[in-house]
């Protein structure tokens, strides 16, 4: 008899590549995360999963309406912890997940040229 192995073994703080929807949801301005991720179809469990950096599973329909709604790419929605890469390795260009999250729309913009925000809000 084969034995399969049971989904949902790895635990948050085991995983190199996490879900980072934070920074995310706040560059849009979205003031009600939990509510936000429940109007796009995303159940209140795994909303709450999310938002926690407790998610270890994410299906690509998830991950497309994720995409579909916040106006990002996959790489915008993640981040990486601590790994020990080789300088090119192409994970390097992940953020990090111990980077500083701004609390609020001026601190994210502070820093940032004019241009650079219009660039920005041309995406």
């Amino acid at each position: 008899m084969i034995r399969r192995k049971k989904r949902g073994t790895l635990k948050p703080h085991k995983s190199s590549i996490v879900l980072d929807l934070k920074p995310t949801l706040l560059s849009r301005n979205i003031l009600h995360p939990s509510a936000y991720l429940l109007k796009i179809g995303i159940n209140s469990n795994t909303a709450n999963k999310m938002l926690k950096g407790e998610a270890v599973q994410v299906s690509f329909r998830q991950l497309t309406t994720l995409c579909l709604h916040l106006n990002c790419t996959p790489n915008d929605l993640m981040a990486r912890r601590q790994m020990d890469l080789p300088e090119t390795h192409a994970l390097n260009a992940l953020k990090t997940r111990n980077e500083t999250v701004p609390t609020t729309v001026t601190e994210w913009l502070k820093g940032k040229t004019l241009a650079e925000i219009e660039a920005m809000m041309k995406e």
